[in-house]
């Protein structure tokens, strides 16, 4: 489970090499963990210039260069160090707990890391490993992550591009159908977020009427469809909120005016 400042856990220390790097998704946004001489440093994976993949650049001290067109950003802030680029690449807080490699992408983490008195800057963040519990030690008892807090529900929001794999899983809930409407899951608006977790795939949707009659067919067939295209079990929250056609990516496909 994530803590209270949302850290995630996403290696572990052994699995990346000094000067090396993990690319690793953490719900919906893919993050570059590096491992400098003086510990592990986390920025998103991409490019403010041109949305290229940083973690396929140059890695030299604590300078990333994009393999596209040569922008330089600093690992330990997301500086930007040489141009094209003019806007920092988003930096996130990691922390080392054990052999465990932690990430958060909530600001309030950020905040929370240690700084050196003397510059003001970060500096890698260790925890003590404090004792692990019977049931925590069980076998079977892997960490997994909450997910994020609810969205405002609303019309279709289109201002950040979806990951391809949530492009994916999307495709494959258009097979999904509402028998009543005969609209697909996805025409209707009535999946509203997808998160992918370390070890299942979070659904959040909605119901056309309250105490639908075909909602445990409708979410048994969401699950069959997510998990067709991502290897891990899906769950899926009924939120209670009422469904309107204002939510409807193209409400003109109920074929009436409302």
């Amino acid at each position: 489970m994530s803590d209270a400042l949302g850290f995630v856990t996403v290696a572990r220390t052994g699995e990346i090499a000094v000067g090396g790097v993990k690319v690793t998704q953490v719900y919906d946004t893919m993050v570059a963990v590096f491992r400098l001489d003086d510990g592990f440093w986390a920025i998103e994976d991409i490019c403010t210039h041109d949305g290229g993949p940083l973690a396929e650049g140059t890695l030299e001290g604590a300078i990333i260069e994009c393999p596209r067109h040569g922008a330089k950003f600093d690992v330990r802030t997301g500086a930007v160090k040489c141009l094209p680029a003019t806007r920092p690449v988003p930096a996130y807080a990691v922390r080392v707990v054990g052999d465990d490699v932690q990430v958060s992408l909530d600001p309030a983490a950020l905040a929370a890391s240690p700084v050196n008195p003397h510059t003001g800057e970060r500096t890698p963040w260790v925890e003590p490993v404090a004792a692990a519990s019977p049931a925590a030690s069980a076998p079977g008892a892997a960490a997994d992550a909450a997910p994020p807090p609810r969205k405002p529900v609303g019309p279709p929001e289109f201002s950040s591009m979806p990951s391809q794999q949530e492009m994916a899983v999307r495709s494959a809930l258009e097979t999904v159908m509402d028998p009543e409407i005969n609209l697909s899951v996805i025409d209707l608006g009535l999946v509203r977020e997808i998160h992918f977790l370390p070890q299942r795939t979070f659904v959040r949707m909605m119901l056309t009427t309250p105490f639908c009659p075909y909602a445990p067919q409708l979410i048994a067939d969401v699950k069959a469809a997510t998990e067709s295209v991502v290897a891990q079990p899906c769950e899926v929250e009924l939120m209670p909120d009422p469904w309107s056609p204002d939510m409807m990516p193209d409400p003109g496909l109920l074929g009436f005016t409302y």
